[in-house]
């Protein structure tokens, strides 16, 4: 039998770790833009494989309102608007199940859309990185 729990999961941010997610069952999502491998097939019925060189990805993850992290992260996406750009490096893990994510020379796409109502709302963030590295392990 195995085991899951959020508890587990660690989503680091040029080493800070986020903290103070929304609920539900995606929280997170690490997602390559592109397809590793496109093919093409011949007049003569043959395969050729391409194999890509793009290795870049996204990861949205959904904070609560309330969450310390959005102070963080919107003390990044300002420094990127005013010309302060700092790549954001990125580290994803899912110690019990071993999942593994990694994302090198990121940048935010937007700030946080702020939705406000009678109960907390959620602030979803979309970070884009030039290499997203997924190794999947028993989760």
């Amino acid at each position: 039998m195995k085991e899951y729990s959020f508890l587990d999961t660690l989503l680091l941010l040029n080493g800070v770790e986020i903290s103070g997610f929304d609920e539900g069952d995606d929280v997170i999502s690490l997602d390559r833009l592109n397809d590793s491998a496109t093919h093409k097939i011949g007049t003569d019925g043959e395969m050729t494989v391409s194999i890509s060189a793009d290795r870049s990805g996204t990861m949205t993850f959904r904070l609560m309102q309330s969450s310390d992290s959005n102070i963080y992260l919107s003390g990044l996406i300002t420094a990127q608007e005013n010309g302060a750009f700092v790549p954001i490096f990125a580290q994803f893990a899912d110690t019990k199940g071993l999942d593994l994510g990694s994302g090198t020379q990121g940048y935010i796409t937007k700030p946080a859309p702020m939705v406000r109502g009678t109960n907390a709302n959620s602030q979803e963030w979309v970070v884009v990185v030039e290499r997203l590295n997924l190794l999947h392990g028993l989760g």
